[in-house]
């Protein structure tokens, strides 16, 4: 690992996170460590996260993803799928802070959906699942997931309109896509827009208290809102 004199350390997240009204119990970020240090050791040998970033796993991973429950609210006890988790983000990161929620991990790459569970099972957490399959064909082609969820969200996978595409058949029709974007996406907007109607959009630059690189770095939190209307 190289050197960075500015890489966050656990208790600076956690820091952050309190700052911004995100409690996280002594319990839970005993988890979140472990799971850390396990998804460490694991990519040595799995390309779960980019190996050039792996001393800023607390601030380039985990961060963004606690995030999402800082900028956006998600009701208790809902279905929510990891849409191409890869390494579990931020699907197993959910699942640990919110306990109440039922998290599916969804990735078309066995063996990263292989190691995801390995960790799961590792940490004992019962509400969440990982399933291995494309996206896009397993709602058309599986009852059980055809409009399932009504929390999608999605992290470095694919443009905006893929996204809505490849997702449609395991959204239900009143649901939100939350996806985790950066630097300029006006062209995102525009084809997207051109191809999709009868959703609301819902951008937030992620301005942190405690925390100025992502909204220096244009990092933003999209939420699609969908309705059946």
């Amino acid at each position: 690992m190289s050197e960075n004199k500015n890489t966050l350390k656990p208790c600076e997240v956690r820091r952050i996170c309190l700052e911004n009204d995100l409690e996280i119990s002594d319990t839970q970020w005993q988890l979140l460590e472990k799971w850390a240090t396990l998804l460490l050791d694991v990519n040595q040998n799995v390309n779960l996260i980019s190996r050039k970033e792996t001393d800023l796993l607390w601030e380039k991973q985990i961060l963004p993803c606690l995030s999402l429950l800082i900028f956006r609210k998600i009701p208790a006890g809902v279905d929510v799928c990891d849409f191409g988790t890869g390494g579990g983000l931020p699907g197993v990161i959910l699942a640990i802070v919110r306990p109440d929620l039922r998290l599916t991990l969804l990735d078309s790459r066995q063996k990263k959906v292989a190691v995801v569970q390995q960790m799961i099972d590792t940490l004992q957490l019962s509400n969440v699942q990982t399933v291995h399959g494309r996206g896009e064909e397993l709602g058309k082609q599986r009852p059980i997931w055809y409009q399932r969820f009504p929390f999608v969200t999605a992290r470095a996978v694919a443009p905006l309109i893929d996204l809505v595409r490849w997702t449609s058949a395991l959204r239900k029709p009143e649901s939100v896509l939350h996806v985790f974007k950066g630097g300029e996406i006006r062209d995102e907007f525009k084809a997207l827009t051109k191809m999709v109607s009868g959703f609301k959009v819902k951008k937030s630059l992620m301005v942190l208290k405690g925390y100025s690189q992502f909204a220096e770095n244009q990092k933003y939190i999209i939420s699609l809102e969908f309705s059946s209307g």
